[in-house]
């Protein structure tokens, strides 16, 4: 019954969302989808070197999500 009380205060769930936008994954993501965009206007890489850049990016994230790369991190 308490729950149903229970209001999320907005300044909350945007504090929620920017820290989520900090974390390593957001950021590699964003990161690999800039190198992509950037490389298709200016042709700065082959595709062979893009499709791995994107592959170990993936990875990261994909590893990161199952065991963090920081032992610290909960």
């Amino acid at each position: 019954m308490a729950r149903q009380n229970e209001r999320t205060h907005p300044m909350s769930v945007v504090k929620d969302i920017v820290n989520a936008l900090k974390s390593k994954r957001v950021i590699l993501a964003a990161v690999t989808a800039i190198i992509i965009s950037v490389n298709q206007q200016l042709h700065l890489l082959d595709e062979e070197m893009v499709t791995k850049i994107t592959a170990l990016a993936a990875s990261i994230i994909v590893g990161d999500s199952l065991r963090p790369t920081n032992p610290t991190k909960k």
